[in-house]
């Protein structure tokens, strides 16, 4: 026999797939754990218990899928917010709370089903959703989110989300008070289906939003309570390639709203409707279809704030030169000049037809065509003569409105689809990825985000082609150090060729950097790495610049623990404070977590399970379905984590919006929240907790005053507690696993591995702590005692930081693992588990 104490001192490695239970030769076996469930890993190698979730509101709809997007000005709690998406509607949700307008003061409200409120000129809508606060004696109503329904000019009535009346004929008489608050909601197109596939890139208060079936939309903020929605209105561009066939296009105006493009040949069809046509100087908007060689449109204003197709320039600095005069047999070198030097900024352009009026002499009233332009000079095609005159009339000179086969489609439209990524890059707006040019980049002007006109100067917009063996469709950009492409079929990058200059139309390279092809979710910067689903949802890419190589390359972050996304990833966050942990979501409801610090080799991945079920077609899982998750800046230590939760309760489906409660929170065990979907009360003592009504029916964890209390079912939207207390946090309770990997600590004849061994105590070196149980499987555990004679009775046991020993009450076994638990609502952080053992040697 063999006795030895091994030692597990981190889990920087994470949780470990099956697949690696025989890899004791790997360094980071022994950095590693079998389960991580409702475990986060500190980079400095600790597991601490998850901290629980605040329940911040229900979703407007429960019934429908709705998605977390955040909102960020500056890194300020002040600036940050996220918008809560759903069908044709979003909100908007800051500092832990939903945002509404300033409340209208209540007078009154009856005992009656349903309840009718009584606020004097309260401007509400009927299907507007209000929440009521501050009444006085019919305290039922506080804190309820109803709908508003036939309403007139001073009172309404209110009925439930679900749109069922709220009866408050058993209520409290009302005594005085109140306000009712309209949740701030803004109206869109995007459907229930639509939302998952938004992209969305921010500048200051205003974020654009792409999606391959919308045009190109910005939210603009001006206020907490002040948020708009409107259609990007692009400056010249962007365009397809200029025709190339024998069609012509003739204008009958150039300038106005009623400008009329008629084409040679079919063009146009019904979906053009909104579409940019470049043609001549300028570019008119699609407003009615006509047919398919004809449509009426608006010229519209390009970037010198000119709204003309063609120039029209009428000045008495005009005069005509003649180069070669007739009476010399020699060509035309002939001229007009203008002394007030106009002619470019005009829009006067080579090939151009001009027709002249005004002149005193009638032989130069006539059309002539441009083969140079400078500001002060217009050189005509030699076949042209004109006749010596000086500047005196008014001359006129405008473009000809004749049938051109140089023209350009728009290439954002309902025919070709929009662009379904955005980024910001280089202080410009780039776009990616319509239907008709799945490989295609536009970027706009530099420092012009909106302006699409493409030049010779360097700040030009540009338009770029991936050029590749197949067609592999844009699915999102990322601003790194240079600008990640991701595509179905690769992954590529976007940088100038010379390593400190900006990108420009001469200099900008777009080059493949890795095969794999990406899932259509957005990745996550963290450091200098970005992070990315492959193809399959099924692992995460680290893609990262590697300087010996000059190139980048892309490891696989889930080699080690394939078993968390084997169902298949479906969004990543990235909460950078206070453990830099990437955050995703699965299809089977999941949330997992990845603590990353590549600076110290920390890559550790964990499960968690929120708690509650859901039910559906019969089947329930045994935790809530996380569907959604967004983070945004937080106070100094902590990034906020929102996430939408779905669950049953009361035999319905709810989706909550719900915030990651504090990591670190602190050193009072009063403040600690390790429940789900919770909610605090701090106030008078009381043994009667309300305003539960999101848990109704529900099986509640309850921390009372620092001490575990026994659950309690939530009916009518409150519990009854054992005691009175003044501080309680009531919410879903949840389970904390951590098991160890199989033990090796070797033996007299080799490995411990495939030997029979016993576990015969283990000290487990706790930090912050209270209350645990420990054991050698997940069905043969003991509860640690932390409560010692000397802790007072009434009064909560101090957080416990040192080492627990407990007798292991285990068998002989060849697995060799511990397991240590949390079950009560109470803080656990685990920093080494020091197992006595004694293996069998084989003879």
């Amino acid at each position: 026999m063999t006795y030895t104490s091994p030692r597990y001192t981190n889990w920087t490695a994470g949780e470990l797939s099956d697949r690696l239970d025989g890899r004791t030769d790997l360094t980071r076996y022994f950095n590693g754990a079998k389960t991580l469930e409702n475990f986060i890993v500190y980079p400095a190698g600790g597991a601490a218990r998850r901290p629980g979730t605040k329940f911040i509101h229900e979703v407007k709809v429960s019934a429908n899928a709705a998605r977390l997007i955040p909102f960020e000005f500056n890194t300020t709690t002040a600036n940050t917010y996220v918008l809560e998406f759903g069908n044709n509607y979003f909100r908007v949700y800051q500092d832990g709370g939903i945002v509404t307008e300033s409340g209208k003061t209540i007078s009154g409200a009856t005992k009656a089903n349903p309840v009718v409120i009584t606020a004097t000129s309260h401007g509400f809508n009927n299907g507007d959703h209000v929440i009521i606060s501050s009444v006085v004696g019919m305290t039922e109503l506080n804190g309820t989110t109803g709908i508003v329904a036939s309403k007139t000019t001073n009172t309404f009535e209110l009925t439930d989300v679900d749109g069922t009346n709220i009866n408050s004929s058993a209520f409290t008489t009302y005594g005085s008070a109140g306000t009712a608050s309209k949740i701030v909601e803004v109206t869109t197109t995007y459907t229930t289906a639509q939302i998952p596939e938004l992209k969305v890139t921010q500048s200051a208060d205003v974020m654009y939003i792409t999606h391959s079936s919308h045009p190109v939309r910005k939210i603009s903020r001006t206020s907490n309570t002040d948020w708009t929605l409107t259609d990007v209105t692009f400056i010249n561009g962007p365009y397809l390639d200029e025709n190339a066939t024998t069609t012509t296009l003739t204008p009958n105006a150039r300038s106005g709203s009623s400008c009329t493009l008629t084409a040679s040949s079919s063009t146009f069809v019904s979906t053009d409707v909104g579409r940019f046509v470049k043609i001549y100087n300028g570019y008119v908007k699609i407003d009615t279809f006509t047919s398919a060689t004809v449509v009426v449109g608006t010229v519209q204003t390009d970037e010198l704030g000119v709204a003309e197709i063609l120039p029209s320039y009428a000045s008495n600095t005009i005069s005509f030169v003649e180069g070669d005069p007739s009476s010399t047999g020699s060509s035309h070198n002939d001229f007009i000049r203008d002394s007030n030097k106009q002619f470019v900024i005009e829009g006067f352009t080579e090939g151009m037809t001009i027709t002249a009026s005004g002149a005193s002499n009638g032989g130069n009233n006539k059309d002539y065509e441009i083969v140079k332009v400078t500001s002060d000079e217009i050189t005509l095609v030699p076949v042209d003569d004109v006749i010596a005159e000086s500047a005196s009339n008014t001359i006129t000179l405008v473009g000809k409105l004749n049938a051109t086969d140089e023209f350009s489609l728009g290439a954002f439209s309902v025919t070709t689809g929009f662009p379904r990524a955005c980024a910001f890059y280089e202080q410009r707006l780039v776009f990616a990825g319509t239907t008709l040019q799945p490989q295609t980049i536009f970027f706009s002007v530099a420092g012009d985000f909106e302006n699409m006109t493409e030049s010779t100067s360097d700040s030009s917009a540009m338009t770029y082609t991936i050029g590749s063996n197949q067609v592999n469709r844009i699915l999102y950009l990322a601003s790194a150090r240079a600008m990640v492409v991701g595509t179905t079929g690769g992954e590529f990058v976007v940088r100038a060729s010379g390593t400190d200059e900006p990108i420009t139309p001469t200099n900008v390279q777009i080059k493949q950097q890795a095969t794999y092809g990406s899932a259509d979710i957005q990745p996550v910067q963290a450091g200098s790495y970005t992070l990315f689903v492959q193809r399959a949802k099924r692992k995460v890419r680290e893609l990262g610049y590697v300087y010996d190589t000059d190139a980048y390359q892309a490891i696989d972050l889930t080699i080690l623990a394939d078993h968390v996304s084997e169902t298949g990833i479906v969004e990543l966050a990235y909460q950078q404070e206070p453990f830099s942990i990437v955050w995703g979501t699965t299809t089977d409801g999941r949330l997992i977590g990845l603590t990353y610090r590549r600076e110290e080799q920390v890559v550790a991945w964990h499960q968690h399970k929120l708690g509650g079920s859901f039910t559906t077609g019969g089947v329930t899982t045994n935790h809530g379905i996380v569907e959604n998750i967004a983070v945004i800046p937080g106070e100094l230590n902590q990034d906020n984590l929102y996430m939408v939760v779905k669950r049953t309760i009361n035999g319905a489906t709810r989706r909550y919006v719900e915030i990651l409660s504090a990591i670190d929170f602190g050193t009072d065990i009063q403040d600690a929240i390790f429940v789900d979907s919770s909610l605090t009360y701090s106030g008078s003592s009381t043994s009667s907790l309300s305003g539960l009504d999101h848990l109704e029916g529900q099986t509640v964890s309850i921390l009372e005053e620092g001490s575990a209390h026994p659950d309690k079912t939530v009916s009518s939207g409150a519990i009854a507690t054992d005691r009175a207390t003044t501080k309680a946090q009531v919410g879903l309770g949840y389970t904390s696993t951590l098991k160890t990997v199989r033990l090796e600590s070797g033996s007299v004849s080799g490995t411990a591995q495939g030997k029979i061994k016993k576990i015969h105590s283990v000290v487990v070196r706790f930090f912050r702590t209270v209350g645990a149980s420990v054991g050698t499987s997940l069905t043969n555990v003991d509860t640690i005692p932390f409560r010692d004679s000397s802790d007072s009775t009434d009064t909560a046991v101090p957080l416990f930081t040192g080492d627990k020993s407990i007798e292991a009450a285990s068998n002989w076994e060849t697995e060799g693992a511990i397991v240590v638990q949390q079950t009560q609502p109470l803080p656990m952080t685990i920093v080494g588990i020091y197992p006595r053992v004694v293996v069998q040697d084989f003879d």
